[in-house]
């Protein structure tokens, strides 16, 4: 049994309430008791303990969209516009996925765990990150990207997905869970979507989509014209049409729920109340929107729908950094016409708490039952008032001083 304090214990619930000189003790991985640290220390004298003094406890961090197989870019691919950006992913993608990745991925991993990272919603595109991931001391949700836009290969892609699949079931754990990511409306026939959807139900597993990511993306879903028509015809040779309207597409998620939808940079009232009724949440990516749209999400519309945000770094392919810190730091600014604490209270709730509702895991949130997941930040040594806590932790932390997962103590495996 062990007990861990520090000024601030952050719970992370509904009423985000802190405690100050709190506690946590927790036994094989959960949670037994929370309370101030004197009390617990009082109530469990055989247990180890530690104080973190002019610290805070959050639950673990939860970036739940990252695109780890792209971790080789700095330079590389063209910012300022989707358009460009995507041409040049295309152009550059073998050169991204050479024999230097795996280090740059082990990399990305220390990335996430330094930002106090617990959890992470991996989208694989080619599997290159499997046995990092599974191997990591991280909680992974490792979703198995399908895209395809050829119907003709239809079956062979779905093939391909099913094996990927099958090698991260074989990796399953209580970290590791495998799971299903469809790449976007304009890359997905709907035929490969209809069949992998089928499977993602039967099997309940968790689903991820980007959706109206960028203008181009809405105008090929509302006209079938713009940038992915030449796009098609300059890298495929193809002469395609759109596969859905944005609403249609929405429909073949019908008997779904809690699917995560990313960026939804585009989405109207009418898809936001979709997405509401589909007990959606929506993953907002500030830096990776600015590089490639110059557009940041609506948090307001999100609130007026009832949708959780949730956060992500995305990849390397469209950031400087997979620290989840930078990525709340900088919507902290970004997002200038809200309130300050709130918005920063927002933030942090949307890397914790709003990341794990409606799910299977007891994570997100410091509760007694849930798992022994927890941060630890080194605050400025005049943040006393709580009041500014969420902010200044987003402002001064740069790392974590200690992560736990499950219990038990990695940060210092990394020095």
């Amino acid at each position: 049994m062990q007990i861990l304090g520090a000024d601030f214990v952050v719970l992370c619930d509904a009423d985000f309430r802190v405690l100050q000189q709190g506690g946590i003790c927790f036994e094989n991985g959960e949670i037994v008791a929370i309370h101030s640290y004197a009390k617990l220390c009082e109530q469990y004298p055989n247990a180890t303990s530690h104080y973190y003094k002019s610290c805070a406890i959050t639950p673990a961090l939860a970036n739940l969209h990252l695109h780890l197989e792209f971790s080789q870019n700095e330079g590389m691919l063209h910012f300022g516009e989707f358009g460009k950006w995507l041409d040049s992913v295309i152009a550059n993608r073998e050169e991204l996925m050479n024999a230097d990745l795996q280090s740059a991925m082990e990399q990305g991993v220390r990335e996430c765990l330094q930002s106090g990272v617990g959890f992470v919603g991996a989208i694989s595109s080619y599997g290159y990150d499997l046995e990092i991931l599974s191997k990591s001391p991280l909680r992974v949700l490792y979703f198995n990207e399908v895209i395809g836009s050829n119907e003709e290969a239809s079956d062979f892609l779905f093939q391909n997905f099913l094996a990927r699949l099958q090698d991260s079931k074989s990796k399953q754990s209580e970290r590791f869970f495998p799971a299903v990511a469809i790449h976007s409306p304009y890359s997905v026939h709907s035929k490969l979507l209809e069949k992998t959807l089928e499977v993602a139900k039967a099997e309940k597993l968790p689903l991820s989509v980007h959706f109206l990511e960028s203008f181009a993306e809405k105008v090929w879903l509302e006209s079938s014209s713009g940038y992915f028509k030449d796009f098609y015809r300059k890298f495929f040779g193809s002469d395609l049409h759109s596969f859905y309207s944005a609403q249609s597409f929405l429909e073949f998620f019908k008997d779904t729920k809690n699917a995560y939808f990313v960026h939804c940079l585009e989405a109207d009232s009418d898809i936001l109340k979709e997405i509401s009724a589909l007990q959606g949440k929506i993953i907002s990516c500030p830096k990776s929107n600015r590089l490639l749209n110059s557009k940041l999400l609506n948090l307001q519309a999100l609130k007026e729908y009832g949708i959780p945000l949730c956060l992500g770094t995305d990849g390397k392919s469209s950031n400087d950094s997979l620290s989840l810190l930078d990525e709340m730091r900088i919507a902290l600014f970004a997002y200038c016409g809200e309130s300050l604490e709130s918005l920063a209270r927002e933030l942090l709730l949307g890397v914790t708490r709003n990341a794990f509702l409606n799910t299977q895991w007891n994570l997100g949130s410091l509760s007694v039952g849930n798992l022994a997941d927890f941060a630890v930040f080194k605050m400025p040594k005049d943040s006393k008032d709580e009041r500014f806590l969420a902010q200044n932790l987003i402002l001064y932390c740069k790392k974590a001083e200690a992560l736990y997962i499950n219990g038990v103590e990695v940060l210092e495996n990394l020095k």
